[in-house]
């Protein structure tokens, strides 16, 4: 048997150890944390009876949304490791929850195995984006900042295609329905191409209503492909799984749809290009006939001013024909973006109006819908007001 250096035997014992044991979920308390100028955090990992050191890399602390303490109870999916150098038995912990969030992370896992096994996650059923999109149908929150970041993007990178909002609950115990009822309006829309289902980013306990059951099977019955950009890029909810194609953000998924149009663009300018090509062919053809004709038919020369005159006309006729096509292009596309600005919520409300959503969330267009004391909140251009009404005049019947 040869003899090993200690740092070949630590480096067996360590390749060894990841070998044998699996990635684990590991509950206990945090104790002697040490976060490092590498953006690393060194820390033990406790119960009442042991303890084991574990590291967790800057890669991985960048993709919590909050920040663990001493003595926090936490759950840690982790791998088994060694740090060769000392020889330390340790952990490397991939990702971290509050205690008690374990159980609903079991829970996704469970949700996410069963539909699977049901075949909502098949890569061969899902749907690639339409060749044309000229109107995109967004289901979000109303004042979310995925809302602001989606049309933004699209007003900037695709101003041509137009937004149709859906607003909808993106937390909470009626989100899930709520997000069905709006996503199946906008599947049911005429006008819609491709449909946006997206949220910002959150806690696993935050996003859970895009982990509802009805609402995966919802997405998987719609008729329009369906992008889900919801949370972060670390971020991974059923709904992602299960739509057509899944985005990493709001942005992201903004992006898809914007590149989509500017390869239809390329496409039609290629085209232009290409149709220039073919009058400039024609042109050059016919001035090289024209030559021949004047070589050969040097008189009388009436007939052949008339030549000249007729191929004069036709690439008159040519140029008008381009022109027109591009009047009419130009036109179209201006038609479209007046269509987008007035469509855009944004600009209605710059325009002095205002939004009232009742405690549900539900946009209020009836006065008599409306009760006296009720509370009710009031959407500005900047910012918004929690008001109560004092009397209601609802309207008379013009019946």
């Amino acid at each position: 048997m040869s003899i090993l250096s200690v740092s070949e035997f630590n480096r067996l014992v360590a390749g060894s150890l990841e070998r044998s044991f699996p990635s684990m979920q590991i509950r206990g308390e945090i104790a002697q944390m040490t976060r490092a100028s590498s953006g690393h955090w060194y820390f033990t990992l406790r119960d009442a009876q042991a303890s084991v050191r574990a590291v967790m890399f800057k890669g991985r602390t960048g993709q919590l949304d909050w920040q663990p303490k001493e003595g926090d109870q936490v759950e840690v999916r982790a791998v088994v490791g060694l740090y060769e150098p000392r020889g330390d038995f340790q952990i490397r912990v991939e990702s971290m929850t509050r205690s008690g969030q374990g159980a609903l992370y079991e829970a996704f896992l469970a949700r996410r195995a069963k539909l699977e096994r049901a075949g909502l996650m098949d890569a061969s059923r899902k749907r690639s984006l339409p060749e044309r999109i000229d109107c995109v149908g967004l289901v979000t929150s109303l004042g979310a900042a995925a809302l602001r970041d989606v049309v933004a993007t699209l007003t900037q990178q695709a101003p041509r295609i137009r937004i149709k909002l859906y607003p909808s609950l993106v937390q909470g115990q009626d989100a899930p329905a709520m997000l069905m009822e709006q996503l199946q309006r906008a599947d049911g829309d005429p006008e819609c191409d491709v449909l946006l289902l997206v949220r910002g980013g959150g806690s696993l306990e935050d996003l859970w209503a895009f982990n509802d059951e009805a609402l995966a099977h919802a997405i998987v019955g719609c008729k329009h492909t369906v992008v889900a950009g919801v949370g972060h890029e670390s971020d991974v909810s059923i709904a992602d799984l299960v739509a057509d194609i899944r985005a990493a953000t709001p942005t992201a998924a903004a992006q898809l749809v914007a590149a989509k149009d500017l390869a239809l663009r390329q496409q039609l300018g290629a085209f232009a290009a290409s149709f220039q090509q073919l009058l400039s062919r024609r042109w050059q053809r016919a001035q090289q006939r024209l030559d021949l004709l004047a070589q050969s038919l040097r008189s009388p020369r009436e007939t052949l001013k008339l030549q000249v005159l007729r191929w004069r006309a036709l690439l008159a006729r040519l140029n008008s024909a381009r022109a027109r096509r591009c009047h009419m292009a130009e036109s179209t596309l201006s038609r479209l973006e007046a269509q987008l600005n007035a469509l855009d919520p944004t600009a209605i409300l710059q325009r002095g109006y205002a939004m009232v959503l009742d405690a549900h969330g539900a946009v209020v267009t009836d006065a008599a819908a409306a009760r006296t004391d009720e509370a009710l909140e009031v959407h500005l251009a900047k910012g918004h007001l929690e008001v109560r009404v004092h009397a209601v005049f609802p309207k008379p019947s013009t019946g």
